[in-house]
């Protein structure tokens, strides 16, 4: 590691702000003559140098990041060499949420704010953006937008000094980079619904419609879901949801119809199925990899339906096409991973809700290689 900068090489500098005050969310030790930073909420370990220890010591105290780099001067430290230390562990420890504001900031009486009011899963969310940078992220959940004053939540997204902090209720929830912006929003409103929406269980699926009953897409991360669900729109398919799917006690779906995030490796295949996505900004996830959000034309009213068919995808190189039928063991085994109840427990209620619709869907496993190979096999099947 490193001495002269205040982060070791797993932290890139940032800039921070001099006039808020930060809370620390993790805990700094020292072992055998390293400084080791603790992040609880990630479990992640960060070692750091004795500038930014020093750092974080003087932040655990309330020191202010403008006091802090005072007193670094007092000890020595050229003041501006101060300042670019602070400024630099802020902004790395932001991005990487070990710490928060203290309150939220407030904006400028001058500056010009974006609302925008919207519904998912039963719940009114209102965002409020500065003009600056609410576009692309206002244009992502456009589709969702509803003409209502009142709103249950209220997310309000303040830029402050290079950082986009994002503020639930008036309390601090995350910040990042305005690229981030969109992804973290989406994550966000889903959390809410997860948290607060009335549902029996929500399962990691993507939803469509075919023949008036939902045709639900399991897989792994790398299996293509995405791309098949814009793909299956294209072909006829109505969309409803491209990652998440709640369950009624009855056992129909309700899908998030979320725009699908697209990674950059699948761009030129969904281009042949959504030919603007080149026209589309580009935004960020955390761990900086490029998407883009493709809008479907064609959405499901948020109302549950009864799922005909769950798919569980497997793709693979030069693999052959096949759609088999599996057994409800194995189904039940798909649906359950990564599936969440509220309470984020899974009670003996929502494993009858699954086992029924286990019970009335076809269960299948998708193996393919080629897009319209598989549009043809789940065309046949689901219609």
């Amino acid at each position: 590691m490193k001495q002269d900068k205040a982060v070791d090489e797993t932290m890139s500098p940032a800039s921070a702000d001099h006039a808020a005050r930060f809370v620390t969310q993790g805990r700094l030790a020292r072992v055998r003559g390293q400084n080791i930073l603790f992040s609880p909420s990630q479990r992640a370990i960060f070692a750091v140098n004795d500038t930014a220890a020093d750092i974080w010591r003087f932040l655990e105290e309330g020191t202010s990041p403008q006091a802090i780099s005072v007193e670094m001067a007092r000890s020595g430290v050229d003041r501006l060499e101060a300042n670019r230390h602070v400024e630099a562990a802020l902004g790395d420890w932001q991005r990487l949420s070990l710490i928060r504001p203290c309150a939220p900031f407030s904006p400028s009486s001058a500056q010009e704010l974006v609302s925008q009011v919207v519904a998912v899963a039963g719940l009114t969310i209102r965002i409020v953006y500065p003009a600056a940078c609410a576009f692309p992220a206002v244009s992502v959940f456009r589709h969702l937008e509803v003409r209502r004053e009142a709103a249950d939540i209220l997310l309000q997204v303040v830029e402050h000094d290079r950082r986009v902090h994002l503020f639930r209720d008036d309390g601090w929830v995350l910040s990042c980079s305005r690229d981030e912006l969109p992804v973290m929003l989406k994550g966000q409103l889903l959390t809410e619904v997860l948290d607060h929406g009335a549902y029996e269980l929500a399962l990691h699926a993507a939803a469509l419609v075919g023949n008036e009953r939902l045709v639900l897409l399991c897989g792994n991360p790398g299996a293509g879901k995405t791309t098949l669900t814009l793909a299956l729109v294209h072909a006829g398919f109505r969309f409803a949801s491209d990652d998440v799917t709640l369950l009624d006690a009855k056992g129909h779906g309700v899908g998030l119809p979320f725009a699908p995030a697209v990674k950059a490796g699948a761009w030129p295949l969904v281009a042949e199925y959504y030919p603007d996505i080149d026209a589309v900004p580009i935004c960020r996830r955390p761990d900086r990899r490029r998407v883009r959000f493709a809008v479907p034309g064609q959405f499901v009213p948020p109302s549950p339906a009864p799922i005909g068919s769950v798919i569980q995808l497997r793709r693979g190189r030069d693999a052959k096409a096949c759609l088999e039928p599996v057994d409800p063991a194995s189904a039940l085994r798909v649906l359950l991973n990564g599936a969440s109840a509220p309470g984020r427990e899974l009670s003996g209620a929502a494993f009858d809700v699954l086992t029924q619709l286990i019970g009335s869907a076809q269960t299948y496993r998708l193996t393919y290689s080629k897009l319209d190979d598989a549009i043809e096999l789940i065309a046949k099947a689901c219609r």
